[in-house]
């Protein structure tokens, strides 16, 4: 109990002044060592530590650890004082859920149920549901599963005796639309495994469970099914898939079964959505057809603005200008459509009219993708609109902020993802002028994502300094001179990728400041002649930056020097830009090439990248023009292979 008590005793008492202050690098040292020590279960090494860091930021992550490492010895008494002096920090947040473990262990459900809170994981809800039930209180614990229920991803194992405990209480027809709610969630999602396994659960489910294993088997036994939301729920699932392959029998069959099942308008809408992102992707030649036999009156903005993107395609400027007025007010008025009207305007009149140079003067006034297309077309400077409303005399507050400095602490010891932990928890009590001079304290620290991050959270969108920054400077100059690639290139496909994080990692699996994937980085690193690339290597700024600095150089070599094709192919893949390209009959303008690119995001990615190359431009001092004379045309494949040769 020796200890316990000292820890107590460090808890309820003022800071020990007669122990000297040690430099803040000895700090670092000590805290180390005693994590070092309480890691080997040497707790009365790590004890003997403590005074000497009574005034470091991380002193409550020592006492942490220390209370983890007693978490079997510790009252409840004590525990209720930690959590009292740490509250809902994330100091306080782990002390609890090692305490609820601890409970869990020794199956003290009424304690449990005490301490719980309901931002846990989905694994402690679980425990929750559990532990309520134990204790008697039945109509909680239906409550608290039920919630749960409600998600169209897997659940953890924890949840499956909570979940069962909650079904065994409910009659046959409850348990089968359970099933089914959940099951429609799941296939809203484009779950199919799971909404197959939770529609096997009910009766009379084979048909539905053989078509979501075989949904090619709708077309012989759609018109069978009856007219019924389960059955509607799962054949708009199976056209959805069926669409990604033979598009045509599936527009047939579309119609064919919602004259059978009666689709709601909601599923019909998707649906058309779903066929139409294939039509389109295809550059079918009865596509423009198909659009306007399925939105006849302008009903659907995105079919509308593919009508518009197609008319675009075909240099037919009349219906440019005649579409555009039929989309939805709040769209029309964004700087893409008014662009496009613009463009259209110049097209017909042949010549730049007065209330056309207006519009464009207007939207290169802003600043982004169009506001500098806008700029070119009338020859006239980029408008960065750069502001800065920050106030110095913020920054060595916000340096006092207790969350800050721990999150500083923790950064510079290499815990990123816990230093964001803190920072996060800071700007909950930060109003917009300390988060900005916050931002700033980020960059000075050289944090640049969290300075990134920390200006947006600020709505500060005019501050390019904070948005934009150029950190590990001298390997981006280093590899852009190696792989002859634009510097403001590079960065500006970073800032997009990553925002400069390190430790980034992406929900399909890409790392780095330069988000490759791993088997990209194993087939680059072997073209490079460096060894295979470890996950270490991933999140190694200098490597991360090398190998996507090499990948984009063989984009570029690949795509005849063409950032656009290049920027496209890093986003897509290649094969699927040359997918594009082969289906191409004719050159294009740039700007309606990439308008017409059928890949949302990769539409979109190519834009902001163009827009943040002319940005890194001014800052790095490097020529501006946001497309150079080679890539404002693009012809198909045949052309891009000549000019790579």
């Amino acid at each position: 109990m020796k200890r316990l008590s000292l820890l107590f005793f460090i808890l309820t008492t003022p800071i020990i002044q007669a122990f000297a202050d040690p430099s803040l690098d000895e700090s670092r040292r000590l805290y180390r060592e005693a994590i070092d020590e309480i890691s080997r279960g040497r707790l009365i090494n790590a004890e003997k530590l403590v005074p000497k860091l009574n005034n470091y930021a991380l002193m409550p992550y020592l006492e942490l650890e220390l209370v983890k490492a007693q978490i079997n010895n510790i009252s409840p008494q004590t525990i209720d004082v930690y959590l009292q002096q740490y509250g809902d920090t994330i100091v306080g947040q782990r002390i609890r859920i090692s305490w609820l473990n601890k409970l869990l262990r020794s199956r003290d459900w009424p304690q449990f149920v005490r301490y719980y809170q309901k931002n846990s994981s989905t694994a402690t809800s679980c425990y929750y549901a559990y532990a309520l039930r134990q204790i008697g209180d039945h109509k909680k614990a239906d409550t608290a599963i039920a919630d749960l229920w409600q998600t169209p991803y897997s659940l953890p194992k924890e949840c499956d005796i909570p979940i069962n405990q909650w079904l065994a209480r409910l009659n046959t027809t409850e348990v089968e639309n359970q099933y089914w709610l959940r099951a429609e969630l799941a296939l809203d999602k484009g779950q199919n495994d799971m909404a197959r396994y939770l529609i096997g659960k009910t009766s009379g489910s084979d048909k539905y469970v053989s078509l979501l294993q075989n949904p090619d088997r709708l077309a012989s036994v759609g018109m069978n099914l009856p007219a019924n939301a389960r059955s509607r729920a799962v054949a708009v699932h199976a056209l959805k898939r069926l669409a990604k392959g033979d598009f045509e029998k599936t527009n047939i069959l579309w119609h064919q079964l919602d004259r059978q099942l009666k689709f709601t308008p909601a599923q019909n809408y998707a649906l058309r959505d779903s066929l139409a992102r294939q039509i389109i992707a295809s550059d079918a030649d009865y596509t423009r057809d198909w659009v306007m036999a399925n939105d006849p009156n302008y009903e659907d903005p995105y079919l509308t603005e593919w009508r518009i993107r197609l008319a675009l395609k075909d240099g037919d400027w009349e219906a440019v200008q005649r579409t555009v007025q039929f989309l939805p007010a709040g769209k029309r008025e964004k700087a893409d459509w008014r662009y496009w009207w613009a463009r259209a305007d110049i097209e017909l009149k042949g010549e730049l009219s007065v209330s056309t140079q207006l519009i464009l003067q207007q939207i290169a006034a802003e600043r982004g993708y169009y506001s500098f297309m806008a700029a070119d077309i009338l020859n006239e400077d980029y408008q960065l609109e750069a502001v800065r409303t920050l106030d110095p005399a913020l920054i060595s507050e916000i340096e006092q902020h207790d969350a800050i400095n721990r999150a500083r602490e923790l950064y510079l010891l290499g815990e990123n993802f816990t230093a964001a932990l803190e920072w996060n928890y800071g700007m909950r009590s930060l109003n917009k002028a300390e988060q900005v001079a916050a931002a700033q304290l980020a960059l000075n620290w050289g944090w640049s994502h969290q300075s990134i991050m920390t200006a947006i959270r600020a709505g500060e969108w005019d501050d390019l300094i904070l948005r934009f920054p150029t950190p590990y400077k001298d390997t981006f100059k280093s590899i852009a001179k190696k792989e002859n690639i634009d510097l403001k290139w590079i960065y500006a496909i970073a800032r997009q990728e990553s925002a400069f994080s390190p430790s980034a990692n992406s929900p399909v699996g890409a790392r780095g400041i330069m988000q490759l994937m791993p088997g990209t980085a194993r087939t680059v690193a072997r073209q490079m002649g460096i060894p295979k690339p470890r996950t270490e290597d991933l999140v190694t700024p200098e490597s991360n930056i090398a190998m996507g600095g090499f990948y984009l150089g063989q984009l570029l070599e690949q795509f005849g020097g063409n950032r656009i094709l290049a920027t496209a192919a890093y986003n897509a893949g290649p094969s699927r830009v040359e997918r594009v390209l082969l289906r191409q009959a004719e050159e294009l303008p740039a700007d309606i090439w990439i308008e017409n690119l059928p890949y949302g995001e990769t539409r979109e990615y190519i834009k902001n990248v163009l827009a943040f190359s002319v940005i890194y431009a001014n800052k790095l001092k490097l020529d501006k023009p946001i497309l150079a004379s080679h890539e404002r045309n693009i012809g198909p494949a045949n052309t891009v292979t000549a000019q790579k040769n």
